[in-house]
């Protein structure tokens, strides 16, 4: 009881401080008004409402945002591969503008809710184009979906970790808390922000506003925080890493040059275990390399869905 009676206090005050560190981004006016720069349309999916865009024509590329993200990042590069596909963009479930229930959010039950998506929008294979925890999905779907699963972009993403050993795990089963996840985003969301990018602009300065001014309520916030938390949580249980030899379809990796969250040794695992892969490093870009270079991005991207992994060379 005494134990139980000291986790609730430290919570209380955890979020306290939290809700007293935020108090200068409350912008309700924000928080009300703020839409994505390429609109926003719903579609639901059981007891699941998904936010999403579609753009363009022909064969079908589904961007999917990685965590803490949503679609809005990508407003300078779904226009542009627009004009040759058939572009979806989707916010993860429980993440975004998309709906947030109390739900296991394992990565593979997100897996599951993205395929559920795809049926309800008739599409039977798709590319995909995803970012950080988004790659990290893609390459679940490429191995537990691999017939809907044409080609795969991975940026800046995670998925070939060494899976936690015993200490790691019991470790998670004391201390990892749903609630203390969530705070601890809450208050450190603009220095993790700062690092994704390497200069800001106008547009991710809107993003970020829109962003803190959600962080700033915790009661706002508490359900994409759970969600955070869990996909988080489910990242090392969910490790490709002995299975990369699996994934037959075409992969590009992009990586930024000062990628500060998952480095480039991570991209480089990846080229080596992937079958049928290549590695395009984006010069002057951090770990949201499509922000910061979108021109170099798209044209590797592009270069790649058109062409296959022969289309590109390694180091482009």
């Amino acid at each position: 009881m005494a134990r139980l009676f000291v986790c609730w206090f430290s919570l209380v005050l955890c979020a306290g401080c939290a809700d007293l560190r935020l108090r200068p981004y409350r912008d309700d006016r924000c928080l009300a008004d703020y839409r994505y720069a390429l609109g926003e349309q719903r579609l639901d999916i059981g007891d699941l409402q998904v936010c999403y865009q579609e753009l363009g024509r022909g064969r079908t590329v589904l961007i999917l945002p990685g965590l803490g993200t949503n679609i809005d990042f990508w407003q300078l590069n779904a226009p542009v591969l627009a004009e040759r596909y058939h572009v979806l963009l989707v916010d993860l479930p429980g993440l975004g503008k998309s709906a947030k229930p109390d739900a296991p959010y394992d990565l593979l039950w997100m897996c599951a809710q993205i395929i559920a998506f795809l049926d309800a929008k008739g599409v039977d294979e798709t590319s995909v184009i995803g970012g950080s925890l988004g790659g990290h999905l893609g390459l679940l779907l490429a191995l537990h979906y691999p017939q809907r699963i044409e080609k795969l972009v991975l940026m800046g993403s995670p998925g070939a970790w060494e899976p936690p050993g015993p200490a790691l795990r019991l470790a998670f089963l004391l201390f990892w808390h749903d609630a203390l996840v969530t705070d601890y985003v809450r208050w450190r969301w603009p220095f993790l922000y700062q690092h994704m990018f390497r200069r800001q602009t106008p547009m991710t300065q809107a993003i970020l506003r829109y962003q803190m001014a959600a962080r700033a309520g915790g009661g706002y916030f508490a359900p994409e925080g759970r969600a955070m938390s869990r996909c988080l949580r489910s990242i090392f249980d969910n490790s490709c890493r002995d299975r990369l030899g699996a994934v037959d379809c075409p992969v590009l990796l992009v990586w930024g040059e000062y990628d500060e969250i998952h480095p480039r040794a991570t991209a480089e695992y990846l080229r080596l275990h992937l079958p049928d892969s290549r590695l395009v490093v984006i010069p002057d870009a951090g770990h949201e390399a499509m922000v910061d270079q979108p021109e170099a991005f798209n044209r590797a991207v592009l270069s790649f869905l058109d062409g296959g992994t022969a289309a590109v060379a390694d180091g482009q």
